[in-house]
């Protein structure tokens, strides 16, 4: 299946035919689609079937980028461009021979519509998704499609496929930003799934934990959002843990977002660990994302946050730097269910690590991580690194 690019196509008709105006070629598309019939062409098509009947050979056409809507069951080798809605943490699976796969599921958007990527870890590289956060223009390279459990086209990428930042401003401002696409409060009417919906906080956010029937442990987070002068507000429901203070007041937009009934029967809007707060007014995002287990803290020099028991009381102690500074360091040994690993704090950041009493569960949030002279990773704290002791 192919695309063709429109600029391209409509510039070498005009190279071919100079008396004829860009306005007079446009007016011509218009009138071949609507004797054709709706539905049967594009505008690239009626571009083609023009061509043909002006004797020009659209030799030197270039095969463009295709788009969410030219996604069908069975393509392979397909290059696909849009916007990142969501990005969600690697997760893990079983393979068939029994042994541990790695995989990361990634929504994206245009105009009209929002299609789920997979990438798979025959793809490394790409799993990384280095550079790429919400609303990204995003280039997906060497795709192939299959189809949900939804019955939807899913986009997948494998061992030769990669994503791309898009850097090509031609093509980057064809594809609507995340702001021109949310909706206020008062205007999503009926619409079931939700790219992006804008309010004001009306309450601060409540993090909770549940033990689902499998016997598993979940979290969820909610707030009260308003539209602002209308006496409108609907509850948010985030199931997962926000590593972000939701506060009365803030303007905010929430996104990747699907309409459900609440216990009482009211409207709601839940989201997951692919949800973000985008926080108006402020050059922040802040994604929504699961907390790692302290075995996928695999990459160096990565932003992680992590659920984890104090094993050790904190060693505090004065460390000598090269210039001669004599600063402050603190580190102790956390563990979950999966490992053990140190969180170090320098400085001001020495202070939080130096706090935390051995048995003491707490939330380590946007620790960045590093490897150790054995290479060893270990987490370590920087400015907008937070700790949270855990109730309970």
């Amino acid at each position: 299946m192919a695309m063709y690019d429109f600029d391209s196509l409509m510039d070498e008709i005009l190279r071919n035919r100079p008396e004829i105006t860009r306005e007079e070629v446009v007016s011509m598309v218009e009138d071949k689609k609507r004797t054709v019939g709706a539905g049967f062409l594009t505008d690239q098509g009626a571009l083609f079937l023009i061509a043909g009947e002006m004797g020009v050979k659209l030799e030197q056409a270039t095969v463009s980028d295709l788009t969410l809507n030219d996604l069908y069951v069975g393509a392979n080798d397909i290059t696909i461009v849009a916007r990142v809605l969501a990005l969600y943490p690697i997760a893990e699976y079983k393979r068939k021979e029994g042994d541990t796969g790695r995989y990361r599921r990634v929504v994206l958007f245009d105009k009209n519509n929002v299609t789920k990527l997979t990438v798979w870890d025959d793809s490394p590289d790409a799993l990384k998704l280095d550079g790429i956060i919400i609303d990204t223009p995003v280039r997906v390279v060497n795709g192939y499609v299959r189809q949900g459990l939804d019955g939807k086209p899913v986009l997948n990428l494998g061992k030769k496929g990669k994503v791309e930042l898009v850097k090509e401003e031609k093509v980057s401002s064809k594809l609507p930003s995340l702001s021109s696409l949310s909706k206020k409060l008062t205007n999503i009417g009926d619409m079931q799934n939700i790219v992006a919906v804008e309010g004001i906080v009306l309450s601060g956010s409540r993090s909770s934990t549940f033990t689902r029937n499998d016997g598993s442990s979940g979290s969820l987070t909610q707030f009260e959002l308003g539209s602002g002068s209308e006496n409108e507000k609907v509850r948010i429901v985030i199931w997962s843990l926000l590593d972000v203070e939701i506060k009365p007041g803030q303007e905010v937009t929430v996104t990747h977002l699907r309409v459900k009934k609440g216990m009482n029967g009211d409207r709601e809007l839940h989201g997951d660990a692919g949800s973000a707060i985008l926080f108006r007014g402020r050059d922040r995002l802040a994604a929504v994302r699961t907390y790692s287990k302290i075995n996928q803290v695999t990459k160096n020099r990565e932003k992680y946050s992590v659920e984890v028991m104090a094993l050790s009381n904190p060693t505090v102690r004065d460390v000598h730097l090269k210039n001669g500074e004599v600063v402050q360091k603190a580190e102790s040994t956390m563990g979950d269910d999966t490992g053990e690993i140190m969180v170090v704090g320098w400085r001001g950041q020495s202070e939080q690590v130096g706090k935390i009493d051995v048995g003491e569960k707490v939330r380590i949030i946007n620790a960045i991580s590093q490897t150790s002279r054995m290479g060893n990773l270990f987490l370590e704290l920087d400015e907008e690194s937070k700790v949270e002791k855990v109730s309970g």
